[in-house]
């Protein structure tokens, strides 16, 4: 059974290795096969992952789209290994997203690592883009 994907006007989608956006329109489509899918609302931009949470994320995002993980997993423990030391209590959300990682769900990994990206914020703050400071 195909999956339907209905894009807003100018929404973007991540399809296996392409980055597809609308145009001004609404549109409907659907999709057959074994792709990794991504939507606009998931996606994380490289220029965007700016806390240690985000690149984390962003590494998870990675391997989710990759064929490829073996670099990535390198950058990914890292990552994690410097975000525990900074701060411990988000050892329980990287655990989550390291079993996830290990059982092969990198789309479940990917939500586990949002809601590390969440608790970062409640601890620290929402971090400004530097074109916000501006």
């Amino acid at each position: 059974m195909p999956l339907k994907i209905e894009l807003k006007p100018h929404e973007s989608i991540i399809i296996g290795e392409a980055l597809i956006t609308n145009d001004n329109e609404r549109t409907r489509f659907y999709i057959e096969g074994n792709v990794p899918i991504l939507r606009e609302k998931f996606i994380l931009r490289e220029k965007d992952a700016n806390t240690p949470s985000k690149r984390v994320y962003f590494i998870v995002q990675q391997m989710y789209l990759s064929k490829n993980i073996s670099e990535l997993q390198k950058m990914y423990i890292d990552f994690v290994r410097d975000l525990q030391n900074a701060a411990p209590s988000l050892i329980p959300y990287t655990a989550a997203i390291t079993d996830n990682i290990l059982r092969g769900e990198f789309y479940t990994a990917i939500k586990c690592a949002s809601h590390l990206v969440q608790k970062e914020e409640e601890l620290f703050g929402t971090t400004l883009h530097p074109e916000d400071e501006k």
